[in-house]
């Protein structure tokens, strides 16, 4: 499959930058490889819903809204009452749920191409996050593997937690270079590296 050209080409191409302590503390990322797809159920109709797409999938639904499970080639986020966000390194994971799922019971809507992927990691990057969003990142409150419907530098974000010292940011394509200037900025302080993550080979490797 082909991937469509980043958004980020004219960012990524200048590199990185010292802090003002002469280290780059943090490393800011693009991350390609995967493939986004919204899936809901039809009100009344989740029973069905997860008895056509639990066998595919290979793992059962999340049962809440913040939840999110782990399956055959991706994961899957509960982001509002019936309602998930598929994210998957398997590019052929969306078509077999799709082909699984009665047209009566719910839709899958394809939406990789709207949406940007970054992640940034390191030291002091949950300060550096929560300049910027009003959820409280504590680890108490917001371990690895929770994520959030948000808002950051004027445009709607989802946000997970990805690591001890590590944040995604999933955002729409047509505010992606001004969300990667933010974090840019931000990050000037504490210094940066800039590069490209493979999630589909990453995956193919392991």
């Amino acid at each position: 499959m082909l991937e469509p050209r980043s958004a980020l080409t004219e960012q990524l191409a200048r590199g990185g930058r010292d802090g003002a302590h002469g280290r780059r503390d943090l490393k800011i990322s693009e991350v390609r490889g995967w493939d986004l797809a919204q899936l809901t159920a039809f009100g009344g109709r989740e029973a069905g819903f997860a008895q056509a797409l639990v066998p595919v999938f290979g793992a059962a639904l999340p049962a809440a809204p913040g939840l999110q499970s782990a399956g055959a080639g991706g994961r899957l986020l509960c982001t509002t009452p019936n309602q998930y966000w598929l994210i998957a390194t398997d590019a052929d994971l969306a078509a077999r749920l799709a082909a699984a799922l009665p047209a009566d019971v719910g839709a899958i809507s394809a939406l990789g191409h709207s949406r940007v992927r970054l992640a940034i990691e390191g030291p002091g990057v949950r300060g550096l996050i929560a300049r910027g969003i009003a959820v409280d990142l504590h680890p108490d409150v917001f371990p690895v593997g929770a994520f959030a419907l948000t808002g950051l530098h004027h445009t709607g974000v989802l946000v997970e937690r990805g690591g001890a010292e590590r944040y995604e940011l999933y955002v729409w394509r047509t505010y992606a270079v001004s969300l990667w200037e933010w974090l840019i900025d931000a990050a000037l302080p504490l210094g940066f590296d800039v590069q490209v993550e493979d999630r589909r080979r990453a995956s193919e490797r392991g």
